[in-house]
C-alpha cells in the first residue's frame, strides 16, 4: 500500500511540474521517499531483465549516459533513463514513478542511471547494478564532496560490496584505474583509455590532482599527460602502473571546433562525433565499452549510434539567439573549464565571450576553483568578454589578474542579454559559459526565441 501511494504521489507531482514548466525532478521523488523510503529499491529490483547501468565521475556522466541512451536505442533495446537531469537519489525514484504503472512494473528491458558521485554508495547498494562505469575523479565542490581520496574510498568499499557488478574504469585516471586494482574478490574489471592525441594543449595546466600511486604516494611517471591527471603514466617496477585499455581510442584529431574522429583498438571503423574535445572521446570510448561489456550490441549499431549523436543539454549544445549562433559550454570546476579553453578558446580568439558564475547551492558555494583555471592561456583574446551572475565581479578579478582586457559587466541576466545583443551582429557566434544554475537560466531565456530548442527533460 504505500509503494502504491509513493508512486501515485510522485506521479501527481510530475505532472503538476510539467504543467507549471518547473520541470523540476527531486519534489517528487522525495514526496514518494517519505511514503516507502525503500521506494527506489522495491522499483528497480522487479523490473529490467537486461540489466541496470550507473555511470558516474566528475565530468562527463550526461554526455557519456546520453551516448549510452543511443546505442539502446540503435539495437533497439528498451530503457529507463534519467536524462531530464537529477542523479540524486529522488530524482532517480522521479524517474522511475515516472515511467512504472501503479502495479510498479516498468516495460523496459535496461535501467541507465547516471548518478552523482556523492550517492553513489547509498543508491548504488540498493538497486545492485550490474554495470558501473567511472568517467573520472577531479576536484570538483570541495564544500561538498570533499578530498577526491574520501570519494574514491567510498567507491573502493562499494565495489567490494558489489561482487557481480561488472565495473568499467578510465585507465587514464590513476584514481579511476586503482578502483580496479587487486579487489578482494579478484574480479578483472574493464579498462577504456586514449592511446595517442596530437592536439592543441594548454600551457597552464595546473589541475593534477592525482599523479601519484594511490597505494605507495610515490610520484607517477607520465609517458604523456593530455590534461589534467589523465594520460599514460606508469609507476615504480611492481607496483602500480596504467591498465592496458580493453578498449582504446586511437587515432585521435579534431578538426577545429566541428567533429572528432578515432577508432577503436585500431581495427574499427572510424568513428566521427560531431562535437569537438577529447573530453568527448573518453565520453564515447567509455560508451562503446559498456555496450561491448554488458549490452549485447553489434559494433555497426555502437558506431552508427556515436556518429549520429549530438550534444547534450547545455553541454556543447548549440542555440539560436537573434539570429546568433549561441554555443552552451556549462562548466563546474577547473578540470572541465580548461578542456572547453583547450578545445574551444584556443582555436577562436576572436568570438563573443560571455561567463555567467552562480554560486547557488547546485553549483557550489564555493568558486575559489576559477583561481586553478587556465585562464592564462587565453590572454591574447581578441574578442569581447561579458561577465554575469551572482559572483560577476568575483569573475572580472580573475580575469584581470589572468590578464585580459575590456571586460564588462553585468549581474543581472535580462539585462547580459541586451548586452550580448548589443555586442555581437546578426550570423555571430557566441560563447557562453555558465555555471548549473546559470546554464539553466540563460538557456531558458535563450531558449524561448529558439524554436528547435527542447526541454532538458526531452
Amino acid at each position: 500500500m504505500r509503494s502504491l501511494l509513493a508512486i501515485i504521489a510522485a506521479k501527481v507531482a510530475l505532472k503538476t511540474n510539467r504543467i507549471t514548466g518547473s520541470g523540476g525532478t527531486a519534489l517528487p521523488g522525495m514526496l514518494a521517499q517519505k511514503l516507502d523510503k525503500d521506494i527506489l529499491r522495491k522499483l528497480v529490483l522487479k523490473n529490467f531483465p537486461k540489466g541496470i547501468i550507473v555511470v558516474t565521475g566528475t565530468n562527463g556522466k550526461t554526455t557519456t549516459s546520453r551516448f549510452i541512451a543511443n546505442i539502446l536505442e540503435e539495437a533497439g533495446i528498451s530503457y529507463v533513463h534519467n536524462r531530464a537531469g537529477s542523479n540524486m537519489e529522488r530524482g532517480l525514484i522521479s524517474t522511475m514513478a515516472e515511467n512504472t504503472n501503479l502495479y510498479g512494473r516498468v516495460d523496459a528491458d535496461v535501467a541507465l542511471f547516471e548518478v552523482d558521485e556523492a550517492f553513489m554508495p547509498k543508491v548504488c547498494r540498493a538497486i545492485e547494478p550490474d554495470t558501473i562505469v567511472v568517467t573520472n575523479l577531479f576536484r570538483d565542490q570541495l564544500d561538498r564532496y570533499g578530498e577526491l581520496d574520501k570519494i574514491a574510498r567510498s567507491f573502493r568499499n562499494l565495489f567490494e560490496d558489489l561482487p557481480n557488478t561488472k565495473l568499467g574504469l578510465n585507465a587514464d585516471d590513476p584514481l579511476v584505474a586503482s578502483l580496479g586494482y587487486k579487489l578482494e574478490n579478484e574480479r578483472k574489471a574493464t579498462y577504456f583509455g586514449v592511446g595517442d592525441y596530437n592536439g592543441p594543449k594548454i600551457t597552464n595546466d595546473h589541475t593534477a590532482d592525482s599523479i601519484f600511486d594511490p597505494f605507495t604516494q610515490q610520484k607517477l611517471h607520465y609517458t604523456d599527460r593530455y590534461f589534467g591527471h589523465i594520460g599514460r603514466y606508469r609507476g615504480k617496477r611492481g607496483g602500480f602502473t596504467r591498465p592496458k585499455p580493453d578498449f582504446q581510442a586511437n587515432n585521435v584529431r579534431q578538426k577545429g571546433i566541428e567533429n572528432i574522429k578515432f577508432d577503436v583498438n585500431k581495427t574499427s571503423k572510424a568513428i566521427k562525433l560531431e562535437m569537438p574535445g577529447l573530453f568527448n572521446v573518453y565520453n564515447a570510448i567509455a560508451a562503446y565499452s559498456v555496450a561491448k561489456i554488458c549490452l549485447d550490441t553489434d559494433e555497426n549499431s555502437i558506431i552508427s549510434a556515436l556518429n549520429e549523436s549530438s550534444a547534450v543539454f547545455g553541454r556543447s549544445e548549440q542555440l539560436n539567439y537573434l539570429n546568433r549562433e549561441v554555443v552552451m559550454l556549462l562548466i563546474k570546476n577547473p578540470t572541465g573549464l580548461n578542456q572547453i579553453i583547450q578545445t574551444y578558446l584556443l582555436k577562436e580568439k576572436d568570438r563573443l565571450l560571455v561567463f555567467v558564475i552562480n554560486d547557488n547551492f547546485a553549483d557550489g558555494r564555493d568558486i575559489s576553483w576559477l583561481w586553478d583555471a587556465a585562464f592564462e592561456d587565453l590572454k591574447g583574446y581578441r574578442g569581447k568578454i561579458l561577465v554575469g551572475g551572482t559572483r560577476a565581479y568575483d569573475m572580472a578579478l580573475r580575469l584581470k589578474y589572468a590578464g585580459l582586457k575590456g571586460v564588462s559587466i553585468e549581474s543581472d541576466e535580462n539585462s547580459l542579454l541586451k548586452m550580448i545583443e548589443k555586442n555581437s551582429t546578426r550570423r555571430s557566434k557566441i560563447f557562453i559559459l555558465p555555471t548549473y544554475t546559470a546554464m539553466l537560466s540563460m538557456r531558458s531565456k535563450i531558449a524561448a526565441n529558439d524554436d528547435k530548442a527542447k526541454e532538458f527533460w526531452q
